[in-house]
């Protein structure tokens, strides 16, 4: 499973050039290790809130990289998305999920 076109485009925005590159492999990785250790909980929702953590900075991110493995939810408070309003805050940060069809 890979990251949705609006990760990769903040990606893009808060880490341009190579290190953006490198920021989208992490991610990447910490979504493969999620999904092969069985985490039902949504991908996109833990990889964006690990790259909220990260404010932009590699050092920050690899710390919420590190985290999310240990205990994703951790992360999603930290970024503040784990509340019921998850959703409007992803969109509010992210821009609107893609339609499928």
């Amino acid at each position: 499973m890979g990251l949705t076109v609006r990760v990769e485009r903040r990606i893009a925005e808060d880490f341009p050039g190579r290190e953006g590159e490198v920021v989208g492999d992490l991610l990447t990785e910490l979504v493969n290790h999620l999904t092969d250790r069985g985490d039902q909980e949504d991908k996109e929702r833990i990889a964006a809130a690990t790259l909220l953590c990260g404010q932009g900075r590699v050092d920050r991110l690899l710390d919420a990289v590190q985290l999310a493995k240990e205990d994703w939810r951790d992360v999603l408070v930290g970024a503040g998305l784990a509340d019921a309003g998850w959703r409007e805050r992803l969109e509010a940060d992210f821009g609107p999920a893609a339609s499928s069809g």
